[in-house]
């Protein structure tokens, strides 16, 4: 569709358009050898996505030429650098063609409100700025349907993820765009060769970014792993619930960036299980004895202990402190009641029972999603915040979670062995107020 939407763009402008200058076609040459080395520059930002600052030369051909000369030098430059880096042939046209798509959809937008070549003037900001954002909606969207697709996932999250992550530095980018193109209408190839130097430190400030946050998240996962790895069961469990937890966070409409920290609060959540005196514990076959639940009883705290040591983590300790209280009181630590307890906190509690129903144990079978549904509606109001379970049991909603929980069960399986880490209660069922059976803790 991609490909078929790229080559209806170019017989369109082709066809309709004006016919480029030689001036224009001179100058799109001059972006094109620079779209090249853009390129190649390209930086791993997932396993199945690259970053590159490619958009730099071709919106600056579009600007200078707003025309089918800019879509020829994009389709050249991106061809080449993809010839050169020996993409599959399917990763091939689909790169040139979402490039190819997004620019002359960008061209096209700044053309209709009043834009002109820079070779004749310098450009209105209104008709740049819808060049630029028709653009990089278009790129991130292809991209993201496609990485979607690949992963069976959704692709409005990863639209989002990818809007979100590089928002800020896009914005930094949009002078550079500008003024490569009005280097080269003003100063000519030579100079604009030599200023052009800047790109080198604006894909530099990129990867850097984005390794960071790789990094990050990764180390994150490794910590949780290494804590899980005590246990079959544990394996995974965070993984799962830091995933449930963005969905409700979504459903509770929270804003993208506290959606975000919601996920790394529920990713930690267990983290003081980490402490020696747990151990034995969570590889008990069984119920757990007075004493034994009295200590995993401290959990909670432990866990808010060891991510308060992260300054960046300041404003999950009072939500990962509060993960297993109850809307009526009679959860822990601190028996907090209703709103007292942190909206994080109440999302947390509720996407980690639900991982607690889902997953079978030696001496029960986990619930089915229907189950879990009518167990979510029967303790709304005791044990969790009954607004936040209302709209979670919504139709549109609860199809949200139900995607989630099939996603990660295959992408974190759950082990064999069943070591508890809940509250069992003596007849097995779920007893919201005392012992809640499929509560995890």
């Amino acid at each position: 569709m991609v490909a078929a939407g790229a080559l209806i763009a170019l017989a369109a402008f082709v066809a309709l358009g004006p016919i480029p200058t030689l001036e224009e076609w001179k100058s799109v040459a001059f972006f094109a050898a620079f779209g090249i080395v853009a390129t190649a520059l390209a930086y791993r930002t997932s396993t199945s996505t690259i970053g590159t600052i490619s958009f730099l030369p071709y919106l600056s051909a579009a600007i200078v030429s707003p025309n089918v000369a800019a879509l020829v030098s994009v389709l050249v430059s991106t061809l080449i650098a993809e010839l050169v880096l020996r993409r599959p042939l399917i990763k091939l046209v689909f790169n040139v063609s979402q490039h190819v798509f997004a620019v002359a959809a960008g061209i096209f937008a700044y053309v209709l409100l009043g834009g002109t070549s820079m070779l004749r003037g310098t450009p209105a900001v209104l008709p740049f700025l819808a060049l630029v954002l028709v653009y990089f909606t278009l790129n991130k969207l292809a991209v993201s349907t496609v990485v979607a697709a690949t992963e069976a996932s959704s692709t409005r999250a990863h639209w989002l993820k990818s809007m979100r992550g590089s928002a800020l530095y896009d914005a930094l980018a949009f002078p550079l765009i500008l003024f490569f193109a009005l280097t080269y209408s003003s100063l000519g190839a030579g100079w604009s060769a030599v200023l052009a130097l800047p790109m080198l430190g604006i894909r530099q400030l990129y990867r850097t970014v984005f390794a960071l946050q790789k990094v990050n998240e990764e180390l994150l996962q490794l910590m949780v792993a290494s804590i899980e790895a005590r246990d079959p069961y544990t394996s995974g469990h965070s993984q799962r619930v830091s995933r449930y937890a963005r969905v409700i966070a979504r459903v509770a409409g929270l804003n993208g960036k506290l959606v975000d920290r919601t996920e790394t609060a529920a990713l930690l959540h267990d983290v003081g299980k980490i402490h020696e005196e747990f151990a034995e514990i969570l590889r008990k076959p069984g119920a757990l004895t007075d004493d034994e639940f009295e200590v995993m009883k401290t959990h909670p705290e432990r866990s808010a202990e060891l991510v308060a040591k992260v300054s960046h983590f300041a404003d999950l300790v009072l939500p990962i402190r509060a993960h297993h209280e109850a809307w009526d009181g009679s959860g822990y630590p601190h028996r907090l009641q209703g709103a007292a307890i942190p909206l994080v906190a109440r999302i947390i509690a509720l996407a980690d029972t639900i991982d607690a129903m889902t997953t079978s144990r030696p001496y029960r079978q986990g619930l089915s999603l229907d189950q879990v549904r009518l167990e979510i509606r029967r303790v709304r109001g005791r044990q969790f915040d009954p607004q936040l379970a209302d709209r979670l049991l919504l139709p549109a909603n609860w199809a949200q979670l139900v995607q989630a929980v099939e996603q990660a069960q295959i992408e974190y399986p759950i082990g064999p062995s069943a070591a508890s880490d809940e509250i069992l209660g003596n007849t097995g069922e779920f007893v919201a107020v005392s012992s809640p059976a499929y509560s995890a803790m």
